[in-house]
């Protein structure tokens, strides 16, 4: 290579340098000067490898041809990424694989036999090239809008065109020239897009300014119905990419029922609107639906228009569409107003009923001076006063108190908000109770004042159902912990005290038995402790019997009161009812009551203790006092008691927790006193509720009462044992079996022992069988995996109706211990139990 030649190689490259350069430095650049740049960039290695590649004795030509191949075919990807984006042609499926294109090109070359086949292979790629070029320009020059336009694309393409055939002249001719003709075809892109500003006239960017910036949806169709370009609001408003849009038929964005791929051309004509066609100055409206990248479908008023040229040909489309949404909202909310208008004096007598007989209480209050002007019924009873009295009144004399919010600060929050949500306040009655309220607020005008309607929801008794629900709740879960321990433990303590009431009565001495006696008060001790867990049993199911309530209140009550300075002052008539009650466990609930008063009063001082009758079989049910289940008792017969002390009474705020489990103010306190009480007497179906007195506290209890019952009518006939002493024991468990055996024969029976129903059966069975019949058969009640007692006394039942059956169990809960009779039994001996225990339960059935 000469100097000369050199030196045009120079100068070509340095041109197309320098106009790359300026491409990619200018401030206000676009996409296509990026793309301009770019591709003048690529050209510059592919000429330079060119150079190297064809210099005669370089004895690098080997490696330098498929690296210069590579380079050029490079260079053709940037060159059509340039056109593409210069003719805003849509971008095809396949041209994200571009980048391999040179790879695939260069192997194919490589791979050609001789030279003729590297050039048939540079030939047809070219060639493909060169009809890709005209392709895009000529769709282009197709598809432009107007005139002007279409002119000026008709000029780029004779531009290509006559550079085109220089380079292939220049090809066979002159590698200078060629390296000449290509410097100055860029040149001449570079003064087209940069100089000339063909670019904005051909692109129209103040034309997509405008379109961008219009609210409604513009699309631009090509002659056959493709999109060619869709503005801003259409892509936000479907969400589609513009290489989604453009190309596609606008049967794919647009739902009409005329619309469809085969009848596209059928639909624009039908529907497209010409000035010089028709007399409107307007395009007809067109109601369809925009469909979505996301599936929806929007619905829109279309309004298509044709574009012509100077000829009155047709060369494209223009489709607007309104987003119709946002006008049906109107159109609905006109109608709205409309229907509101015509119903606006109905709704007044509406409202003036609703107002009067609203069950909420309402309060209709002057937003500038906070004055009541009007009231509603409803509110009287929450306020129990007339509405005469309370319009003219301040909202703040009512004694109305909200939590972190008075009366001002609410009157704010209205006057800012234009409503307040429903929250909880309290309404103070002088020398009566605290209501508890659900408060609601909103702003309204009237008569051309700011007013403010204040609902008030009187919640008391639902808030009480509510505290007494999670009350049950917390209960009913301690049950749950109580009856599983119940059984294991209570038989654990049978075979304790069994074998200490044995102990006691070997043992004479006195020194040798205070040991075993402190043992057996120990472990009574500990039987007291799970019957007190076990009244939170679930269920807890009482043995209820008829019970003279006088001896019973005294009784316990005494008990209670022993090695104190407390004296309790009674005041139960004569008459009283006697209750239907499980005597164990009420006594312990007047226990724990007095108990309570005494460390009230610092174990000093007088409880008063009084009953009455409570008859409310003629009462209302709404009349009739609430249970523990905060709704009223049934109508029955009861009895009221109620144990007073002279103690410090009960702090308002701790009242809602005193029958929770383990709630105490006591540093020692266990917290199971007072939820004992309120089990039992839930379980007993009754009542019981606290009151703070100025000096002390009250707590009032109701009970079911049997006014037939008669004391000493009731007294059992005892039933004398047949001859003999043989007896049978049934219980599961080995230990248990052996202490009460051991126990039954202190007492002087033949003990016959048995580990199950089935077997307990056999041995009855064989022992009718041989005419030796047990005077009585003790059977353990829960046999796992085995004959239950019950089970086992209905079969000895049916073998012998006469059977004397005692049922004992460790479960305070089971239904059969309740209503032992109706399973076949005549007494009930619950573990654990001592030595006398079991003597005075069979003793109060048997007669030696």
């Amino acid at each position: 290579m000469d100097n000369w030649f050199l030196l045009n190689a120079a100068l070509s490259l340095v041109l197309i340098a320098v106009c790359a350069a300026y491409n990619l430095a200018r401030p206000n650049k676009l996409s296509v000067h990026y793309r301009l740049g770019a591709f003048g960039l690529s050209i510059i290695p592919s000429v330079a490898a060119s150079l190297f590649a064809f210099s005669p004795g370089n004895p690098h030509s080997a490696w330098l041809f498929p690296l210069m191949v590579l380079l050029c075919w490079t260079s053709v990807v940037f060159y059509f990424s340039f056109l593409l984006d210069l003719t805003s042609s849509p971008r095809v499926r396949f041209f994200k694989y571009a980048p391999s294109f040179p790879v695939v090109i260069t192997l194919l070359t490589l791979l050609a036999p001789g030279h003729i086949g590297k050039i048939g292979v540079s030939l047809v790629f070219g060639t493909l090239s060169a009809v890709g070029t005209f392709w895009m320009l000529l769709k282009w020059v197709r598809s432009a809008s107007d005139f002007r336009a279409r002119r000026d694309a008709e000029w780029i393409l004779m531009v290509f065109s006559a550079f085109s055939l220089g380079l292939v002249i220049s090809f066979f001719r002159s590698f200078a020239g060629l390296l000449w003709v290509l410097s100055l075809w860029y040149l001449v892109l570079h003064i087209i897009v940069n100089m000339l500003h063909l670019l904005e006239e051909i692109t129209g960017q103040d034309n997509l300014v405008i379109m961008d910036n219009v609210f409604d949806i513009v699309l631009i169709l090509d002659s056959t119905g493709h999109v060619t370009r869709m503005n801003r609001r259409g892509y936000q408003l479907s969400g589609f990419s513009s290489l989604r849009v453009r190309g596609s038929g606008i049967e794919e964005l647009i739902i009409h029922p005329e619309l469809s791929a085969s009848r596209r051309m059928q639909w624009l004509i039908r529907y497209c609107w010409r000035d010089s066609e028709t007399g409107s100055v307007r395009s007809p409206s067109i109601d369809a639906w925009l469909t979505t990248e996301s599936g929806e479908e929007i619905p829109v008023d279309l309004r298509v228009v044709s574009l012509v040229d100077l000829r009155k040909r047709r060369t494209g489309y223009v489709i607007s569409a309104t987003d119709m949404r946002i006008t049906r909202q109107l159109m609905k909310e006109i109608s709205d107003r409309e229907y509101a208008a015509r119903g606006l004096a109905l709704s007044e007598r509406k409202f003036s009923r609703m107002f009067i007989f609203n069950p909420s209480g309402i309060l209709i209050v002057d937003l500038d001076s906070s004055t009541i002007t009007d009231a509603n019924p409803a509110i009287e009873e929450i306020l129990e006063t007339p509405t005469h009295s309370l319009v003219g009144r301040n909202l703040q004399g009512i004694g109305l108190e909200m939590d972190g919010m008075n009366i001002p600060s609410l009157v704010e929050k209205v006057l800012m908000e234009g409503s307040v949500p429903e929250f909880s306040a309290r309404i103070a009655i002088p020398g009566k109770i605290v209501r508890k309220c659900r408060l609601s607020a909103v702003s309204f005008d009237l008569n051309q004042s700011r007013r403010m309607l204040l609902s008030v929801t009187d919640v008391t008794q639902q808030e009480q159902m509510r505290e007494a629900l999670t009350r049950k709740q917390k209960v009913e879960t301690i049950g749950v912990l109580a009856g599983g321990i119940a059984h294991d433990f209570n038989n654990i303590l049978a075979v304790i005290l069994g074998h200490i009431g044995l102990a006691k009565m070997r043992v004479s001495e006195v020194n040798a038995r205070s040991p075993i006696e402190k043992a057996e008060y120990a472990c009574l001790r500990a039987r007291e402790m799970t019957r007190q867990l076990l009244a939170f049993s679930r269920g807890g199911t009482p043995v209820i019997s008829v019970c003279p309530l006088r001896s019973l209140i005294v009784d316990s009550s005494m008990l209670a009161v022993s090695d104190t300075a407390v004296a309790c002052l009674f005041d139960i008539p004569q008459d009283v009812w006697a209750v239907r009650v499980d005597r164990i466990q009420f006594g312990q609930v007047i226990a724990n009551l007095v108990g309570n008063a005494v460390e009230a009063m610092d174990r000093k001082g007088i409880i008063e203790i009084s009953a009455e009758n409570l008859d409310l079989r003629e009462t209302s049910p709404h009349r009739c006092p609430l249970g523990t289940d905060s709704l009223p008792l049934p109508r029955d017969t009861y009895v009221k008691i109620q144990v007073k002390d002279q103690g410090p009474g009960i702090p308002d705020e701790i009242k809602p927790h005193i029958f929770d489990p383990f709630f105490t103010t006591k540093e020692k306190g266990t917290g199971m006193g007072l939820s004992i009480v309120f089990s039992v007497i839930q379980n007993h179906k009754g009542s019981v509720w606290a009151e703070s007195a100025p000096d002390g506290a009250v707590f009032n209890i109701i009970v079911p009462a049997d006014p037939d019952f008669v004391d000493g009518d009731s007294s059992h006939n005892p039933h004398a044992v047949l001859d003999g002493t043989r007896v049978l024991l049934m219980d599961d468990d080995a230990m248990v079996l052996e202490t009460a055996a051991g126990m039954l024969g202190s007492l002087g029976y033949e003990v016959t022992q048995s580990r199950s129903g089935e077997q307990a059966l056999a041995l009855y069975r064989q022992a009718v069988k041989a005419e030796k019949p047990f005077a009585f058969c003790v059977l353990d009640q829960v046999v796992p995996h085995g004959m239950s007692g019950s089970d086992c006394a209905r079969e000895i039942r049916a073998l012998d109706p006469d059977a004397l059956l005692f049922i004992s169990s460790g479960y305070s809960d089971d239904p059969v211990l309740a209503r032992f009779k109706d399973y076949g039994f005549c007494g009930v001996i619950q573990k654990p139990y001592t030595l006398e225990e079991l003597r005075t339960a069979l003793s109060n059935v048997l007669v030696t």
